[in-house]
């Protein structure tokens, strides 16, 4: 790889040598430079008009932004630099070279007059039919995420006297790179890989006079419509686990800590990858023609064995919920064609599953008894002396496995209806495993937390294959509310990266002593919202804020995330603000539309929030209508009411489902929910839930579920409710407030929205 190194450095010495003394040259040995370097991509040349003034507007993570992008330009075009900024004389040498013969436009913030100097020569430019290419978030990005667009770029848009088009762009490929903040100091490290995939997209050209926060949506746009292009070039997660597990360097590093069986078990890499070779060779002769095939295991080695060997099969995993219930269980199997359970006895004793009849189950611990200590000797020789690729192509033939082919089927909780099939393939949960890794920038040296079940998403994406893919240790515990055990497991492994959801934290709060969690960087909530008070007494207790990430099963299952700030060079790059739930992640665009007519909506404007990404599922199992009634042109229907900031945060209002219609008016039941909560200062615990039931003079009207602890407070949280804002029709009858005995939950903890339901009619109509 060295001697590959040395001889592009020389090619390209040689290509600076030519074009500075030959200034003709520039293009082509820049063109053969970038070619050298990285595998190059243009998509949509077209789409820059042939002529006239054309203002291309582009994400900026790399010092060589402006060459890709002007390579891949099909106009000679001009680039707004910033030589000013950047200290590093070599850089500045430099970029003056290159400004020298790429007609750049300067402007300096430093100097007021020298900026608004600058804007009118841009205009001018494009007035004379220019193309001309602007950075509008000033400065690189620190974290991968798009910074706020300035105004400068309304100005410019103002000055100009013609019809200018404003054409989106973005790059792929150069985060993480050696031009970049990705992965360590700027030129201060060795390249990621040798010659990675680098890619250009040009969007649809807009007309002038937007503001500027909705050509950064336009740009965010843009990088989910590349990101889908390219993620035709994903790993498969099950082919990156097996390089994993073969390279040198990780054979005897830990893999897995299992704390399922309760005394801990520590599991190499190589021996990790041997336990998946043997399941996939058990299951091999008795799986027989069966594609989906279910699971019935706890967060734990084993059933991350289990997922494994299946995905190796080139089937497709089921994992079945096992707090969901005898009736959603079978609808699953139904639903999903499952003739074969992959389980375990011994999990079995504590949460027995009652199969049909021709639903056969296999017994992991049939599985160990029936491997032979020759074959586990042999398994082991293949991984230490096989390389990866080796295992990969040859032993397993993973390569005859699709990108679109599925990888797991995740049924809905049932909480709105029957348990809806989630068809996930490998496209979906590769990209969206390889951008958690990235945003939450988890690395080999990390330890993760997964103590979310396998049917959930959440867990099946994040705590099973992210960390397969990044190279770091697992710890698995299949019970998150067993609140005193997950605070010791913390700090007895050194916890690094926690993923949880709101109600959970409660529990440890309550329970865990005050330096579990002491080790833990980064903790990360989804699932259900994230009170802003639940974060400040977490905080208080253990010195770590929770942050709020936002997803749904669908999009496999992360869209955002809040993240720790970023500082340097005197710089913040603002990635957490309490309230919303973060920023979209790599190659993921979030965008309200308007409800019914499905019609985008500008920054700021409140709407339901769709999704467009490579993390968009593939289907419903078996009900075509559902699909395209969720996902048109490409844009998921989340169900979920909000609006996008100008800089990118998400803010959730409420959800389309939760709304309740009194006398014609729209009153969330959300919003309502939080206010009472909030009236009763109830330490963020869950003491009760709204919901709505029919009402024959008006509709509807609104039933409050409560529990004992909120009932001799309720009374002036209802009377409080007018003096905090909201109108009349909002506020609840006392006479429909009802005691219960507990809120109907889904095994993650957050509200289950159809037994909430039907709790509240059989209780309204006594």
């Amino acid at each position: 790889m060295l001697d590959d190194f040395s001889q592009i450095a020389g090619l390209l010495l040689l290509c600076v040598v030519l074009s500075w003394v030959f200034p003709i040259f520039l293009r082509p040995a820049l063109w053969i430079a970038a070619h050298l370097l990285y595998r190059f991509q243009v998509y949509h040349r077209d789409r820059v008009p042939k002529s006239g003034g054309v203002l291309i507007v582009a994400n900026h993570v790399s010092l060589i932004d402006w060459l890709v992008l002007w390579l891949a330009c099909p106009r000679s075009a001009a680039f707004v630099s910033r030589v000013h900024y950047y200290r590093n004389p070599v850089l500045r040498f430099f970029l003056s070279w290159a400004r020298h013969n790429a007609i750049a436009i300067e402007t300096s913030p430093a100097k007021p007059h020298a900026v608004a100097e600058g804007l009118k020569r841009i205009a001018a430019a494009l007035d004379a039919g220019r193309v001309v290419f602007i950075f509008p978030e000033a400065r690189l990005t620190r974290s991968g995420n798009m910074l706020p667009f300035g105004r400068g770029l309304e100005h410019i848009l103002k000055l100009t006297q013609t019809d200018v088009k404003v054409v989106p762009a973005c790059t792929s490929g150069l985060w993480d790179g050696f031009f970049s903040h990705g992965g360590g100091p700027i030129m201060r490290k060795l390249p990621a890989a040798f010659r990675p995939r680098v890619a250009v997209w040009f969007g649809e050209p807009l007309s002038k006079g937007q503001t500027a926060a909705n050509y950064r949506l336009a740009v965010q746009e843009t990088t989910a419509d590349l990101a889908i292009r390219e993620s035709d070039h994903t790993s498969h997660v099950h082919r990156a686990f097996v390089r994993n597990a073969a390279r040198f360097r990780n054979l005897f590093r830990p893999c897995v800590v299992d704390h399922s069986a309760g005394a801990a078990r520590t599991l190499t890499w190589s021996k990790t990858l041997v336990g998946a070779l043997c399941v996939t060779a058990y299951l091999r002769s008795r799986l027989g023609d069966a594609r989906n095939v279910g699971v019935w295991m706890p967060t734990s080695l084993g059933g991350a064995l289990a997922n494994l060997a299946i995905a190796f099969l080139g089937r497709t995993s089921v994992n079945l919920n096992y707090t969901a219930g005898a009736g959603p269980v079978r609808s699953a199997i139904r639903q999903a064609g499952v003739r074969v359970v992959v389980t375990s006895k011994r999990f079995l004793t504590r949460v027995p599953l009652d199969l049909p009849e021709d639903v056969q189950a296999i017994y992991l611990e049939d599985v160990l008894a029936s491997v032979t200590r020759w074959q586990r000797i042999r398994t082991f020789l293949t991984v230490l002396l096989l390389p990866g690729w080796v295992l990969d192509r040859f032993v397993l033939g993973l390569h005859r496995h699709g990108i679109d082919d599925p990888l797991t089927i995740v049924f809905s909780s049932g909480s709105t209806g029957e348990p809806k099939g989630i068809v996930l393939t490998h496209r979906n949960i590769g990209h969206n495993a390889d951008t958690a890794i990235r945003t939450l920038n988890i690395t080999r040296h990390d330890r993760l937390f997964s103590i979310l079940p396998f049917f959930h998403s959440f867990g099946y994406t994040v705590c099973m294959w992210a960390p397969f893919i990044a190279g770091c240790v697992t710890v698995f515990y299949p019970d998150p509310r067993a609140a005193k055990e997950v605070g010791e497991l913390a700090r007895a492994n050194r916890i690094t990266v926690m993923l949880s959801t709101a109600t959970f934290l409660r529990f440890y709060i309550r329970r865990c002593e005050k330096d579990d969690f002491r080790t833990i960087g980064m903790l990360i909530c989804g699932a259900e919202k994230l009170p802003v008070k639940l974060q400040d007494e977490f905080n208080a207790r253990f010195g770590l804020l929770p942050l709020e990430g936002y997803g749904c099963t669908e999009v496999s299952p992360v869209v955002s995330a809040n993240l720790p700030d970023i500082t340097g060079d005197g710089f913040v790059q603002q990635r957490n603000r309490r309230g919303t739930v973060g920023q979209p992640m790599f190659g993921v665009a979030v965008k309200a539309f308007e409800p019914t007519e499905r019609t985008p909506l500008p920054i700021g404007v409140e709407g339901v929030l769709c999704v467009k990404g490579p993390n968009v599922m593939a289907g419903y199992l078996g009900q075509p209508e559902k699909t395209a009634e969720a996902i048109r042109d490409r844009w998921y229907n989340t169900g979920d009411v909000g609006f996008v900031e100008p800089d990118g945060f998400i803010r959730i209002t409420g959800r389309v489902s939760r709304f309740a219609k009194i006398a014609g008016e729209m009153v969330p039941l959300e919003r309502l929910d939080e206010e009472l909560h909030d009236a009763l200062d109830s330490n963020s615990e869950r003491v009760l839930a709204v919901a709505a039931v029919p009402d024959e003079k008006r509709g509807e009207r609104i039933v409050v579920l409560h529990l004992q602890a909120a009932t001799e407070k309720l009374t002036a949280a209802l009377d409080s409710l007018s003096t905090r804002g909201l109108p009349n029709l909002w506020v609840p009858d006392r006479r429909d407030c009802y005691l219960v005995d507990a809120m109907p939950v889904l095994g993650s903890g957050k509200l289950d929205m159809k037994k909430l339901s039907d709790l509240a009619k059989e209780v309204a109509k006594k």
